[in-house]
């Protein structure tokens, strides 16, 4: 029986078939674990993965290379993609934990969700309004680490995709989704294999004729503001950024400037950017599957005056009073999924109290 834990595919057999597990959880020392609804569930009737097992099944994620096996002992951690026999394609961090191997492997759907499957439909027909036909600018997606921003992400450019004749390119760590191009050139680039760094893929970007621009994640200063140097050119750029609502992105944003420096951001801000949504999932009512809750604003001229004068504080009111204009708060959207009787009212009460706003 022990012998399963040698074989990767063995293990991602136990969760394949289950569309409601999310994560897998491998930990030298533990037994298998895996994220079910949102939940870590431990399979405690399986024997436990010592470290010896570990080091083989990394090395089996690692396709049997020695030297990013190596790599990965300088590190102490790696991000990459692994795709399964079965063409499950999975997100994988490995990473050390008290001096012993521990990997967390997200599976990433086959095919791009539809944003109508994601989000109510007038909330995804004001996105394809206002974000997907707009020539140029910054579109941010927030939420959590790993909450599914890249999804949405990809939904938008399927769309542009199927539908536009662009070049698209993405700069990713690691790529997830593998686009087939339709209307549009895509190029896909990942951090480590196609190129050294976001820094150089980004500086490389504007000589590769792009249309659209997906730059994974905003890590640092220097990303910030190639990013939005990026959206300035011209170019429909889409990023993501660990915060839970508009106000604290802005906020976020700033903070990556110092302070004499940041009126001029909210001046660039105000002109370049076409929104941002974030995102949050919630437990469905009946405990069987996890659904999303969204948060959308547009820089509409009251947004846009709003960055002008510093107001960021007012933000989440001009959100709340421009449903008229394609906007949304998390608070409006949670309040249609109870209509709909989809979520429970202490899950909204515990997600709302949650989205406290820091401020810079």
């Amino acid at each position: 029986m022990q012998g399963i834990w040698l074989d990767i595919e063995s293990i991602l057999k136990l969760i394949a078939n289950n569309q409601n597990i999310s994560d897998l959880h491998l930990s030298a020392g533990e037994c298998i674990a895996y994220r079910l609804n949102g939940e870590i569930v431990r399979k405690e009737d399986l024997w436990k993965i010592w470290d010896e097992n570990m080091e083989i099944l990394l090395k089996q994620l690692f396709k049997n290379n020695p030297q990013r096996y190596d790599k990965f002992l300088v590190d102490k951690e790696a991000d990459f993609a692994y795709v399964a026999k079965d063409d499950t394609a999975y997100r994988v961090n490995a990473y050390l934990s008290t001096w012993r191997i521990n990997v967390v492997m997200r599976k990433i759907n086959s095919t791009p969700r539809q944003l109508e499957w994601i989000m109510f439909q007038n909330i995804s027909d004001s996105i394809k309004k206002n974000v997907l036909t707009s020539p140029k600018w910054l579109f941010l997606v927030t939420g959590p680490t790993w909450w599914w921003k890249s999804t949405s992400i990809v939904a938008m450019l399927e769309i542009l995709n199927k539908e536009k004749p662009y070049k698209i390119i993405t700069i990713e760590d690691p790529i997830e989704y593998v686009f087939k191009p339709q209307k549009s050139l895509v190029s896909q680039r990942e951090i480590g294999h196609d190129t050294r760094s976001f820094w150089a893929a980004i500086t490389s970007t504007l000589r590769e004729d792009p249309d659209v621009i997906f730059v994974w994640e905003i890590r640092n200063s220097e990303t910030a503001e190639a990013v939005l140097n990026l959206a300035e050119t011209g170019h429909l750029v889409f990023s993501t950024l660990h915060t839970n609502s508009a106000t604290h992105t802005i906020n976020r944003y700033l903070s990556f400037y110092p302070s004499d420096m940041q009126n001029s951001i909210l001046e660039r801000m105000a002109d370049c950017l076409v929104g941002i949504m974030s995102q949050t999932l919630v437990k469905t009512k009946d405990g069987q599957w996890r659904i999303w809750v969204f948060e959308l604003m547009l820089n509409s001229n009251a947004v846009k005056n709003n960055l002008k004068k510093r107001e960021v504080d007012q933000m989440q009111n001009i959100i709340e009073t421009s449903t008229q204009n394609g906007m949304i708060s998390m608070r409006q959207y949670a309040k249609k999924l109870l209509e709909r009787d989809i979520i429970n009212q202490e899950d909204v009460e515990r997600l709302l109290n949650s989205k406290a706003t820091p401020q810079v």
